[in-house]
């Protein structure tokens, strides 16, 4: 998650990362996620566009080629944090 943090703050050594999103950890992984945004839960909060979402779905698609579909789900309160307060898909 640390890279995901660089990309998000352009590298930048300081940055605010606000916690507006909350993990519901009864929440089971999904079963189908051929759409690899469904790895992220309820993203209505972010309010991505159409371009934003498909950015998304590569970054996740190789996220989950690379680490596995459980660690983007594990990861995807704070990735949600991230984007709301960085206002960049990462």
């Amino acid at each position: 998650m640390t890279n995901i943090v660089k990309k998000a703050s352009c590298n930048r050594s300081a940055g605010v990362i606000q916690f507006l999103c909350k993990d519901n950890a009864c929440e089971p992984l999904p079963q189908d996620y051929s759409d690899p945004l469904a790895l992220l839960g309820d993203i209505k909060i972010l309010n991505l566009d159409t371009t934003q979402k498909k950015e998304l779905r590569e970054i996740l698609n190789k996220e989950v080629t690379t680490n596995g579909a459980k660690d983007v789900w594990d990861n995807r309160t704070f990735r949600k944090n991230l984007i709301l307060s960085f206002g960049k898909v990462v």
